[in-house]
């Protein structure tokens, strides 16, 4: 498995190398530092909220509510920030945390425990999170310049084409490494994902895992929120966190993840986020109407939902004809 997911990597970074030199030469714009910087500042968020929707989809998964929670988590930290201007920059993070976590929660306790479907729990949370931004921002928005200098300070860029939302992104990418690809929780995970059943049989905490992985997604979505507020320093009830469910949606699947569990790659995830961000801005720089765009990002998703489900069953076969022959297996290309 691992040799074939660095494969598959291989194969998602080709892409990322080919659509780079495909509008670079359509449009020598397109290259440029300041691009590249664009380009990059333009997945700061999507680096953190797909990396938290990967390990949620590698447990058999999903959770629809993440734009809202995104949402619901920067809002509370901008109306706090307005009414109490002193707030220091840590408790305004924290409380984002907070809300964030305790929506995921929530998920987490409607899967794990009251046993309802994951699409179907957050897809109901998912409009009733949308409801709480209305609620508490009275259907509001909260204008920059009751936004704290410390936040938007996050997204400046430190160093060349790097602002924090990357520098974020990519910490938060690495710990996520570290935690699926060199812990017992990490190899839970996929067990879960893998087989549910026979992971409870074997004594493995699934109801813990399961909700510990929705509570991380919601953690994750807060500090999304922390950088939506700093990114764009407005925050408006009709509009903030809206759209982000699909698109992490589509770097998961686009960066190998098995939209039906036991697998996943957080390097695949980087790779599918990049993608995602060439394309997204390459048909911008080429001027390409907007519904042509969401249309490029659906056949996307279908692609790569498609061509992972051929692979799977080829290495099936593959290992099927091994069983009965004798001959050691190795993954497929």
């Amino acid at each position: 498995m691992k040799r074939f997911l660095q494969q598959r990597n291989l194969g998602i970074f080709a892409v990322v190398v080919a659509l780079f030199a495909i509008f670079s030469a359509i449009e020598p714009l397109f290259a440029t530092a300041a691009n590249i910087e664009r380009i990059l500042r333009g997945i700061g968020i999507l680096f953190v909220l797909a990396i938290g929707q990967m390990m949620v989809v590698a447990t058999r998964n999903i959770d629809l509510s993440i734009g809202s929670t995104l949402g619901m988590s920067a809002m509370a930290l901008a109306i706090v920030a307005k009414d109490h201007p002193s707030t220091p920059l840590i408790v305004l993070v924290l409380i984002a945390l907070a809300v964030g976590t305790l929506a995921g929660v929530l998920n987490g306790v409607l899967v794990a425990i009251a046993d309802v479907p994951a699409i179907i729990a957050t897809l109901g949370t998912l409009a009733v999170y949308r409801g709480l931004v209305f609620t508490i921002s009275d259907s509001g928005t909260v204008e920059a310049q009751f936004i704290p200098q410390a936040v938007k300070r996050l997204a400046v860029t430190p160093m060349r084409s790097m602002s924090w939302l990357v520098i974020t992104g990519l910490i938060i990418a690495a710990i996520a490494w570290l935690v699926t690809q060199r812990t017992l929780t990490g190899r839970r995970l996929f067990a879960v994902g893998s087989n549910p059943e026979a992971a409870q049989a074997r004594g493995l905490p699934v109801t813990g895992i399961t909700i510990g992985v929705f509570a991380a997604m919601g953690a994750l979505a807060g500090v999304a929120g922390v950088l939506y507020v700093g990114q764009y320093g407005t925050v408006n009830a009709s509009s903030v966190g809206i759209g982000f469910e699909l698109t992490a949606i589509t770097a998961v699947v686009v960066g190998g993840t098995n939209i039906f569990g036991g697998s996943g790659s957080v390097v695949g995830t980087v790779l599918g986020c990049l993608v995602i961000g060439l394309l997204d801005n390459g048909l911008k720089v080429l001027r390409v109407d907007s519904f042509w765009q969401q249309a490029a990002e659906g056949a996307i998703i279908l692609v790569a939902v498609v061509a992972d489900t051929l692979v799977r069953r080829r290495q099936d076969l593959r290992r099927a004809l091994t069983r009965r022959s004798g001959v050691a297996w190795t993954p497929a290309s």
